[in-house]
């Protein structure tokens, strides 16, 4: 390996360009979309500000120092112009386009110092030529995210935890977060907002969107129900554990038509019905069952059934699985959706999202199904296709499907389904290609904290490579499949690079939790809400960083924020007790 320094000097705004030899480079990484020549990759999302080509022959990694990103008085931005192999590293202004892109701002100057450094990383080795991601994501471990890990001080996890029981089931906020459907049946409602504040009045609390308790890839009552049942057992807590059981009864009530089931419980007059996910394609009916949403559900089911030897869990998901070995297409793929009368839209109809599918097998045992699922995972990884429902039917919806944005040489991507196809490959034993994804998905991971944000990022995880999400609430999904990873890599009886990323990642998902331990941030909180109190530790904004003028958020996603970091910590704790 070879590292060349270059380096941007002045006053005022100014540039860097630099011309890469990677002819006809084969992988490529740019931490942010610019389609047009007028589009910048802002130092808004420079969580790791990494450009990474590989050809085969030779990987390079162009990293901007961090520490000169921290130090800077000027916003910053690069630019990858990918058919002319020009990488632009510059001091200047840019502009928000939506929250999505940013747009250079080339007639607005600034008089500050500039000292920036490009580090240069080439390699030739076959591990980097295979895997030219890793390169980039060790160099900027070992010289950055190591360092910043080891100085850090662990949050106080367990305090968090309680403060989020308390919170969604004790304090005055439980009466509108706790859903009774029925006898049987109860859970954390989808979504509250300030206005469920319990110095409303109850004729004058509102809703910010209608009631409903969903079970799909995102918010998953399944996910949020296994770890209350762990951290239930961890604390001897017989009510935790039956309010467990009673979420789990929600996913074991969704009515199956020949294997397929709903993913949403919507409230309405006089009751509930069951409907599908609004993150989908005009195409699709809102009775089209999203499979991945099923295949996660049913894996939920199934580490349910672990835990407690329920064997309708099992007996549901075997259920849908024999609709979904029918449904494999000659790829080895899984269809996105499927309406009720077998047809399926042509939107991402074979993608990445198969991944979970594949898991769901691995885990029954279906080797054969499971490995034709690999075998199509494999050309996705190849061309980092990392499409799914969250890249273009959520609040980013540029782009087309299966093109790629040639100005960048890559696809529209979503860090969800890099993790998704790394769990596959890890429970496919194909741990070349696990790495590889876990490598690339880690050049989502923020390895420093930057001045404007209102919480620590660091560990923390972005969402896409077209949205200006900093973090959010994914990087509690993904500490396990990184410890895991760095269980099953690391040879040597000390904590691998793996191990601490996944760390880092469990401490970031308390790190937006409004409690007196977050000091800075609950000071954001209560100038912005002078109504917060102790009844409201525990609240948790989704994510910061999506909107810079306005970062404290005034809603709580329990199954996508504080109860999704609540599981990942009680399910750490039962897995990894040497790291507890």
């Amino acid at each position: 390996m070879q590292v060349k320094t270059h380096e941007l000097r002045g006053r005022g705004p100014s540039k860097l360009n630099v011309h890469h030899d990677v002819e006809n480079a084969t992988n490529v990484f740019v931490p942010h979309l610019t389609p047009s020549a007028e589009n910048v990759m802002g130092d808004l999302v420079f969580r790791c500000p990494a450009i990474v080509v590989g050809n085969g022959a030779i990987a390079k990694a162009f990293v901007v120092d961090v520490d000169d990103l921290a130090a800077a008085k000027h916003p910053t931005w690069l630019d990858y112009d990918h058919p002319k192999r020009e990488i632009t590293l510059a001091a200047g202004r840019y502009e928000h386009e939506g929250h999505v892109f940013f747009v250079r701002d080339e007639n607005e100057a600034f008089d500050a110092d500039v000292s920036l450094k490009l580090h240069e990383i080439t390699s030739t080795e076959p591990n980097d030529l295979a895997n030219p991601f890793g390169l980039a994501a060790r160099f900027v471990w070992e010289r950055w995210g190591h360092p910043r890990f080891a100085a850090a001080k662990a949050p106080p996890i367990a305090t968090h935890m309680e403060r989020i029981a308390k919170w969604a089931f004790e304090s005055g906020w439980s009466e509108s977060v706790w859903q009774i459907v029925d006898e049987q049946r109860a859970a954390p409602v989808f979504i509250v907002d300030v206005g469920r504040h319990p110095s409303v009045p109850l004729d004058q609390r509102t809703w910010r969107e209608p009631r409903a308790i969903w079970n799909q890839a995102w918010f998953s009552t399944q996910r949020c129900a296994n770890g209350l049942l762990r951290y239930a057992r961890q604390i001897g807590s017989r009510d935790l554990e039956e309010r467990a059981r009673r979420m789990t009864e929600i996913a074991l009530s969704a009515p199956q038509s020949n294997g397929l089931f709903p993913a949403v419980l919507r409230a309405h007059e006089g009751g509930w019905h069951w409907t599908n996910s609004d993150r989908r394609p005009a195409s699709a009916s809102e009775h089209a069952c999203h499979l991945v949403d099923a295949a996660f559900t049913c894996r939920m089911l199934l580490e349910w059934h672990a835990l407690t030897r329920d064997d309708r869990a099992r007996t549901y998901a075997e259920t849908f699985v024999k609709r979904l070995v029918e449904l494999q297409r000659p790829s080895g793929a899984f269809p996105g959706w499927v309406e009720p009368d077998g047809s399926i839209p042509r939107e991402l109809a074979e993608g990445p999202e198969s991944a979970v599918s594949v898991a769901l097998l691995f885990e029954l045992g279906m080797t054969e199904h499971a490995e034709r699922g690999l075998a199509f995972l494999e050309s996705v990884t190849r061309d980092a296709r990392w499409e799914d429902f969250e890249t273009y039917y959520s609040c980013a919806r540029w782009g087309t499907p299966g093109e790629r944005i040639a100005r960048n040489g890559v696809y529209k991507q979503n860090t969800l389904s890099i993790a998704w196809c790394a769990e596959a490959f890890m429970l496919g034993n194909r741990m070349d290609l696990a790495r590889r994804c876990v490598d690339e998905l880690s050049l989502y991971q923020a390895v420093w904290d930057p001045t404007f944000l209102p919480a620590p990022s660091f560990g923390g995880f972005g969402v896409m490579n077209a949205d200006a999400e900093w973090n959010d609430a994914r990087q509690s999904l993904f500490a396990p499949l990184y410890l895991e990873m760095g269980r099953r890599t690391n040879a040597k009886d000390e904590r691998s690079e793996l191990t601490e990323r996944g760390i880092a990642a469990l401490h970031a998902s308390f790190h937006m939790l409004y409690c007196p331990e977050n000091t800075a941030l609950a000071r954001a909180y209560e100038a912005r809400f002078p109504f917060f109190g102790p009844e409201t530790w525990g609240f948790m904004m989704e994510n910061q960083g999506h909107d810079v003028s306005q970062p404290i958020g005034t809603f709580t996603i329990f199954t996508w924020g504080n109860g999704s970091a609540l599981a990942a910590a009680a399910t750490v704790r039962d897995r990894f007790p040497e790291l507890a």
